[in-house]
C-alpha cells in the first residue's frame, strides 16, 4: 500500500479488520433470513432462492450509511470518528464503494436516486480538493499533510532539471494509492447506473497508466514504463502487489464496459509479470512492496536501513522480504479475474503458511509467518479480516466462519429507534472502528464479489425493466432482478408505511402476482408505470402479457 500505511495504518488495520471480521461474523450471528418462495404464472416457475438478495441487517447498515454519506457536506465527516484519522478517511470510502456496488448488483432491478445519490456523494467526497474545501479537504488529509509529500520528478525526485519527468502530485501519476481506488469508483459507477458522466475522468486515468507503465512518460516506449516495473508507486518510489491490483482491475472493468483492449494490448503484462518475478516470496505468496529507488516523503527511516534499493522491502528483524498477509490477501481477491490459474492455487498455500488454528470453529491470520503472534498483532488482525473478504470470494466459507467466529463476540449491534439504521459498535476498541466495521460486514457477506463485479452489464440489461423511483424511506428491497429469459420482475419487498414504486421500461401493462394469483395491473403514468403498496411483505412477479 503505502508508506504512510506502513504508520498510520497500524491504526487503520485494526479498524479495517475488526470491520470485516465484523463483517464476516455478521453472517454467523442469529439473524432472519430474507423470506423465499416458489410461484407458478402461466405455467412458469420462479423461485425467489435462485436470485441474489440481500439481508434485512445489510440494508440497515447501508441506511445508517446513507446519513453519513449524502446527509452533509463532501468534506464533512461527522458521524465517523475520524477526528485522529483524517488521512485514512480515503480508504474508508473507497473500501464502501466496493461493497455499495456489489449491493447495487444484487438488487439491480432497483435503481433509484437513493442507490444513484450515495454512489455519487462518495466519488464526490473522495475528490475534495484544497482549492475548493481548504485544509478540510481529501487532498490536504491524503497528501499535502503528509510532511514530504509534495510534487515529485523521476528520478531526481525534489531536485529536477530538464531531464526529469514530472510524476505529480495528490492525482499522480506516483500516487497509486488514491489514483487506483478513485478511478475504480468512477468505473463502478458507470457499470450501475451507465449515466456517461464519469466516462472521461475515467479514461483519462486508464491513459495516463498506460502512459507509465509503457513508455518513458517522454513520448517514447519503454520496457517496464517510467519506473522500468510496468507497476505505478504509491508514492515516490515504492512499488505493491495489492495496490496496483486495483488500477489492473479497473482497466479490466474498463475494457469490459467499452469494448477497449487495454489489457490484451498487454499494459500490465510487464508489472504481473514483474510481480511475480520481484514480489513474492520463496512460496509464490505475495511481499510487501519493492522499492523502485529510496523514498522521499513519508519513507523509511535510517533506523530500518540497511535496504537494498531497488529491491523488495525487508524485515529487518528477520531478514528476508517483509511479509504481510493482509497485503496478499488483498492482492488474491482483486488480481483472481485477471490472473486466475496463478492466484487461485496459491490460496491454499497462503492458508497454510499464514493461518493459525485455535480450535475446529475458530483460527486466525498470522501478520507475517516469520513472526508468530497472538490474535492481537495489529498485522494479524488486519490479514484475518481481508482473509475473510478472500475465502468469502472463493466460496471458502467454512474458513470464513472460522476466521470470523474469533471476533464475534467483540462489538454490539445498536440499531436506531425506528428501526431503520444499523451500525456494528466499536467503541471499545475504537469509535473509529464503528463505520470500519459496519462497512466490511456488509461487503463480506455479500453473494456478489470483487471478481463478479468486473463483468460489465449486457448492453440489453439497460432496456430491462427496473424501479426507477419510490419512497425508499418506507421500503426494504430484498430482491428486485429482471429475468429476462423467463420475462418476469422479481420482487422481495417489506412496505413501512404507504409506498409507490414507479416502473421504467414495461412496453405495456404489466400484471402483478403474489402466491401466483393475479392482485391488479401496474399503473400507467406517462411512460412508467405505478404500483402502490400498503405496509406489509410481498413476494411479487410482475409480468407483460399475462
Amino acid at each position: 500500500m503505502s508508506q504512510v500505511f506502513q504508520k498510520n495504518k497500524f491504526v487503520i488495520s485494526s479498524f479495517v479488520i475488526v470491520i470485516v471480521i465484523g463483517g464476516m461474523t455478521f453472517g454467523n450471528m442469529s439473524t432472519p433470513s430474507t423470506p423465499t418462495g416458489i410461484q407458478v404464472i402461466a405455467g412458469t416457475t420462479f423461485n425467489f432462492a435462485d436470485y441474489p438478495a440481500l439481508t434485512h441487517e445489510q440494508i440497515a447498515i447501508i441506511n445508517y450509511f446513507d446519513r453519513l454519506v449524502t446527509g452533509q457536506a463532501y468534506n464533512l465527516w461527522d458521524g465517523w470518528h475520524a477526528e485522529n484519522y483524517l488521512w485514512a478517511l480515503q480508504y474508508i470510502n473507497a473500501f464502501l464503494a466496493y461493497p455499495f456496488a456489489g449491493f447495487c448488483e444484487t438488487t439491480s432491478g432497483y435503481r433509484t436516486a437513493f442507490y444513484e445519490d450515495f454512489a455519487y456523494s462518495q466519488i464526490r467526497r473522495m475528490n475534495t480538493t484544497i482549492a475548493e474545501y481548504g485544509n478540510d479537504s481529501m487532498e490536504y488529509y491524503e497528501w499535502v499533510s503528509i510532511p514530504g509529500f509534495v510534487d515529485y520528478y523521476f528520478p531526481n525526485a525534489t531536485h529536477p532539471d530538464g531531464n526529469d519527468v514530472y510524476t505529480g502530485g495528490f492525482r499522480g501519476p506516483a500516487n497509486i494509492m488514491w489514483t487506483g481506488h478513485y478511478a475504480l469508483m468512477l468505473a463502478l459507477y458507470e457499470r450501475n447506473f451507465n449515466f456517461g458522466t464519469m466516462e472521461s475522468e475515467l479514461s483519462s486515468y486508464i491513459v495516463d497508466w498506460e502512459n507509465s507503465t509503457t513508455t518513458d512518460r517522454l513520448g517514447s516506449p519503454k520496457p517496464g514504463g517510467l519506473w522500468g516495473t510496468g507497476l505505478i508507486p504509491c508514492e515516490p518510489y515504492v512499488v505493491f502487489a495489492q495496490c496496483n491490483s486495483i488500477p489492473i482491475y479497473t482497466t479490466e472493468l474498463y475494457d469490459n464496459m467499452y469494448g477497449t483492449t487495454y489489457m490484451e494490448s498487454g499494459m500490465w503484462d510487464y508489472g504481473l509479470d514483474f510481480i511475480e518475478a520481484n514480489i513474492t516470496d520463496e512460496y509464490g505468496l505475495y511481499t510487501n512492496g519493492y522499492f523502485v529507488q529510496k523514498p522521499v516523503g513519508w519513507g523509511p527511516n535510517s533506523g530500518l536501513l540497511p535496504q537494498e534499493i531497488p529491491g523488495q522491502a525487508a524485515d529487518h528483524l528477520a531478514g528476508g522480504p517483509s511479509l504481510s498477509s493482509y497485503g496478499t490477501a488483498w492482492a488474491l481477491t482483486f488480481l483472481e479475474y485477471t490472473i486466475p490459474d496463478i492466484t487461485t492455487p496459491k490460496y491454499s498455500t497462503f492458508l497454510d503458511f499464514y493461518g493459525r488454528d485455535i480450535s475446529g470453529d475458530t483460527m486466525y491470520m498470522l501478520g507475517s509467518y516469520k513472526h508468530p503472534s497472538s490474535f492481537g498483532d495489529i498485522f494479524g488482525i488486519l490479514g484475518t479480516v481481508f482473509t475473510m473478504v478472500l475465502a468469502n470470494q472463493r466460496g471458502d466459507y467454512h474458513t470464513r466462519d472460522r476466521l470470523s467466529n474469533l471476533l464475534q463476540n467483540m462489538v454490539n449491534k445498536v440499531w436506531s429507534q425506528d428501526g431503520r439504521e444499523l451500525y456494528y459498535d466499536g467503541s471499545s476498541l475504537d469509535p473509529f472502528l464503528s463505520p470500519v466495521l459496519s462497512g466490511f460486514s456488509v461487503w463480506s457477506t455479500l453473494p456478489v464479489t470483487v471478481r463478479d463485479l468486473a463483468d460489465a452489464r449486457p448492453a440489453e440489461f439497460w432496456d430491462y425493466p427496473f424501479i426507477s423511483a419510490a419512497d425508499d424511506d418506507n421500503i426494504w428491497v430484498y430482491q428486485a432482478h429482471w429475468d429476462p429469459i423467463k420475462s418476469g420482475f422479481i420482487l422481495n419487498i417489506r412496505v413501512d408505511d404507504t409506498a409507490e414504486l414507479m416502473f421504467s421500461n414495461f412496453n405495456e401493462i404489466a400484471t402483478v402476482y403474489s402466491g401466483g394469483v393475479s392482485i391488479g395491473n401496474l399503473v400507467p403514468v406517462g411512460s412508467d408505470y405505478s404500483l402502490t403498496l400498503q405496509p406489509g411483505t410481498y413476494q411479487l412477479i410482475i409480468m407483460e402479457g399475462t
